[in-house]
């Protein structure tokens, strides 16, 4: 079946993939498709989705609030379809079929989704008013048009993240890099299975943070470095080795390929230390603890809250969140104050957090968080490990030296 998916529908499921490692699930599951359809944002389902009148961005709002609670998704390359997302995909060979269509695109996978009723996926698209005839209408139209669906076959993109996998590398203690496919809102995804080491999505800083096990929030970064340029890098090994040994590679294979020197150091910081009064407010309350084994989806406060990634983050409107780990709320949190906040509070279990109103800066936001929710977050400066990154002199690289 998969040799007649355009090479756009392979990239939806590839984004699919990808949304699972962000989201967690032990599976592939049709949400996860719809969003790889909207990841994808140039075939003719993304196409049909914007006819709603609705923005994109509210449709993962959507889906991503409604996937709360479910388990943790293995470090692996080998992430299964669910059953209700290979009847989807099984729904999508047969709609093509119906239209006599001798390819699978990403018009097919809506319709797929569609007729898999019980799915997340057909819910958040039967609630913005789609139904299967007027999809199936819809695809006819764009068609008799002269949109042209994407030819069956791999992606025409360079060998990096939707091919690279696929290519016979001779197993060594090489690190590959290249310029990666994935875009904001996608957030960096590093699988580990075996013998195979793999490391998506990742600007420099990033990938940096990750190799040295350091603090986003504690990077002392050359300016000309820091940019929104995202790489992959790929390691095919002999044999398997540990997480640490990957990770001295890939410091090593940074430092070279990029021209950089990274060291630890401490320095002093500004950083939110974070406590809380006896008696928690109305704007924080708890919720029973889940059952053994379950696991929650995070993500960036941006990204859940369908937010543009430079969007400035104040005034900040209010919002609501249920049934998430404490910890999420402090990463949250970090994203809204732009730093990194010290939990002293010990809080354990699952919360619900409502923010009512618009505050206007991040002085009104402690002052709010400390009257209504008990919590009470101070400014201070601490010695923490730091990441000093500096750019080295060079004739030839992946990067021109930085004035």
């Amino acid at each position: 079946m998969f040799n007649r998916f355009t090479s756009r529908a392979l990239q939806v499921l590839f984004h699919a993939r990808s949304e699972v490692s962000q989201l967690g699930s032990s599976a592939v599951e049709p949400e996860h498709i719809l969003l790889g359809v909207l990841d994808e944002g140039k075939g003719l389902g993304s196409r049909i989705l914007a006819r709603t009148g609705g923005a994109l961005d509210d449709f993962r709002s959507d889906i991503v609030r409604r996937l709360t609670g479910r388990e943790r998704v293995p470090e692996s390359d080998e992430i299964p379809f669910s059953a209700s997302a290979k009847r989807a995909l099984q729904y999508a060979a047969e709609e093509a079929d119906r239209l006599l269509h001798n390819y699978i695109g990403t018009e097919h996978l809506l319709l797929g989704l569609l007729r898999e009723e019980r799915s997340i996926a057909a819910e958040v698209l039967a609630a913005r008013g789609l139904r299967i005839e007027a999809v199936r209408e819809a695809i006819v139209e764009l068609l008799s048009r002269g949109e042209q669906p994407a030819p069956p076959g791999p992606p025409s993109t360079p060998a990096n993240t939707y091919q690279w996998p696929q290519i016979p590398f001779v197993p060594s203690r090489t690190v590959h890099i290249l310029h990666s496919g994935m875009r904001w809102p996608q957030k960096p995804v590093i699988n580990y299975p075996g013998t195979v080491f793999s490391a998506y999505g990742f600007t420099l800083e990033d990938i940096i943070v990750r190799a040295w096990e350091g603090n986003r929030w504690h990077v002392d970064i050359t300016p000309g470095l820091r940019d929104d340029a995202r790489f992959d890098f790929l390691m095919v090994l002999p044999q398997e080795e540990t997480l640490a040994s990957c990770l001295g590679l890939l410091q090593s294979a940074i430092e070279q390929q990029f021209a950089v020197h990274v060291k630890r150091q401490g320095r002093m910081r500004e950083v939110y230390r974070l406590t809380n009064t006896p008696h928690l407010g109305q704007m924080l309350r708890r919720y029973p603890d889940p059952e053994s084994g379950t696991g929650f989806s995070s993500g960036s406060f941006s990204a859940v809250m369908g937010r543009s990634k430079d969007a400035p983050m104040f005034p900040l409107d209010g919002f609501a969140v249920h049934s998430v780990p404490f910890t999420f709320l402090v990463n949250w949190f970090e994203d809204i104050l732009g730093g990194q906040v010290i939990d002293e509070t010990g809080l354990p279990g699952i919360y619900g957090f409502e923010l009512k109103e618009r505050v206007n800066t991040r002085e009104a936001l402690t002052q709010l968080l400390r009257d209504e929710a008990g919590l009470v977050i101070t400014r201070e400066r601490r010695e923490m490990p730091t990441l000093i990154v500096r750019q080295r002199k060079r004739n030839t690289g992946m990067r021109e030296q930085s004035s």
